[in-house]
């Protein structure tokens, strides 16, 4: 009988380290990682001198939140850096694509990609926009989809505004 308990000793702590091991990559999830963001925005360099602004600001889509953090602007383009904090982590993947940037002149700004990144609290992604007609305007942010509707008034500050 003692031989039979330590088996099942055995098997059941063999188990224990077997799905200890499976979650290993869930736990590697949880750290939040920049790194490909990163590399992009470094790319931009490439089409010239880039003006960094970091805008911070929150937009509610239905309880999900949209966190515009921060806009590169250059010669040849405009790339939004965004995050979303959704309600439910197994629900809907966010449509950037339902996404546009309209300039001060009310003009959309047509959208050449972009990507994003599955976290545990949601995604985090870049979107590549055309360049801007007046670089000195503000922007709104536009989210249509389906019956979801939202938009974020960005003032991007004017030179020697502290950006």
């Amino acid at each position: 009988m003692k031989h039979v308990m330590r088996a099942v000793t055995v098997f059941r702590r063999l188990i224990i380290v077997i799905f200890g091991i499976l979650l290993i990559p869930q736990a590697l999830n949880l750290i939040p990682s920049d790194n490909g963001d990163k590399a992009n925005i470094k790319l931009l360099q490439k089409d010239g001198p880039v003006t960094t602004y970091v805008i911070d600001k929150k937009m509610d889509m239905d309880g999900d939140v949209f966190t515009a953090e921060d806009i590169y602007i250059t010669p040849k383009q405009v790339v939004l850096q965004y995050s979303i904090k959704k309600q439910d982590r197994n629900g809907w993947s966010f449509p950037n694509t339902d996404l546009t940037l309209i300039d001060s002149n009310g003009e959309e700004m047509i959208s050449h990609g972009g990507g994003s990144s599955v976290r545990a609290w949601g995604e985090s992604g870049i979107m590549f926009f055309d360049k801007m007609k007046d670089p000195d305007g503000d922007l709104i942010i536009k989210y249509k989809w389906y019956d979801r509707e939202a938009l974020l008034n960005i003032s991007l500050p004017k030179d020697g505004e502290g950006q």
